[in-house]
């Protein structure tokens, strides 16, 4: 499900998408091209690996390729940082929460 779009620099727009990771059922968001392509999986699915999320709550993916979204995601209004961490080996994942209730997945 489309919930926004994100101005990804030399990408130009990008439409950010949610839905659910089948594996633990937590929320996946994804960065796609305006041609449909994707761009980024702003997500990780830590749930299968014990991180405790709510049903509003993702955990995101902030290294590597996505480091140049991740102010960028934040400044769009639609997540909040709930200040929580989960460990995924060397770094540690944020855990952010979805503002509006109408764009979490089912």
């Amino acid at each position: 499900m489309k919930i926004g779009t994100l101005e990804a620099g030399e990408y130009g727009m990008a439409s950010i998408n949610v839905g659910r990771y089948p594996s633990g059922g937590a929320i996946y968001v994804q960065l796609h091209c305006e041609d449909g392509e994707p761009l980024a999986t702003f997500s990780t699915n830590l749930v299968p690996y014990g991180a405790k999320v709510n049903q509003d709550e993702f955990n995101v993916k902030v290294w590597g390729e996505n480091e140049q979204f991740v102010e960028k995601m934040m400044a769009t209004g639609l997540f909040e940082d709930t200040g929580r961490y989960a460990p995924t080996g060397n770094v540690d994942s944020p855990i952010w929460r979805m503002t509006a209730p109408a764009h979490v997945p089912q």
